[in-house]
């Protein structure tokens, strides 16, 4: 490119590059929560596993994007359940990130749910870490690369956030 198209962004003191913004996902193939729910648990008893999981929700991540390294990122949940197919209740997952390449995971979704949902947050990569947004369904995939995170001292959420526990609704 020899000229900006006006994308790049950066955090002070680093060197722009393109990076995004806004995301906006759609979906002609949705389904509700409980349809989402039931098939994740029958991919899961397809491909003889004992359970799935299921990514409540996330902080941030972090992408590489230079043609020097290999396009790859990283996010970080904050709530991961186990989802076990015999039945058993969901169990809490910690210390879990997903990672892969963007092309992979794309070309392994299976269905999305039928509410958007709203993220905002930062996104690091080598141009520092930016502000973004997201708006997005749930989406069931195939199989999706995780790896153990480094332990912490981030204590997990104690509450949910507001608007999103029992009473409120």
């Amino acid at each position: 490119v020899s000229t900006s198209n006006g994308h790049g962004r950066a955090q002070t003191g680093r060197m722009p590059a393109g990076r995004q913004g806004n995301l906006i996902v759609s979906s002609t193939k949705s389904v509700n929560d409980a349809e989402l729910r039931k098939m994740l648990i029958e991919e899961a008893k397809k491909q003889g596993r004992p359970y799935g999981l299921f990514f409540e929700d996330i902080s941030s991540g972090f992408a590489v994007t230079t043609r020097r390294s290999p396009q790859a990122f990283q996010v970080i949940p904050l709530v991961v359940y186990r989802v076990y197919v015999d039945g058993r209740p969901d169990e809490l997952v910690r210390g879990v990130s997903i990672v892969g390449t963007p092309q992979a995971a794309l070309n392994r979704i299976l269905a999305t749910g039928d509410r958007q949902e709203i993220f905002n947050g930062e996104c690091g990569a080598e141009s520092g870490s930016v502000p973004v947004s997201a708006v997005a369904p749930a989406m069931l995939v195939s199989e999706i690369e995780t790896q153990r995170q480094a332990q912490g001292t981030t204590r997990p959420p104690i509450l949910p956030p507001p608007g999103m526990d029992e009473e409120a609704k």
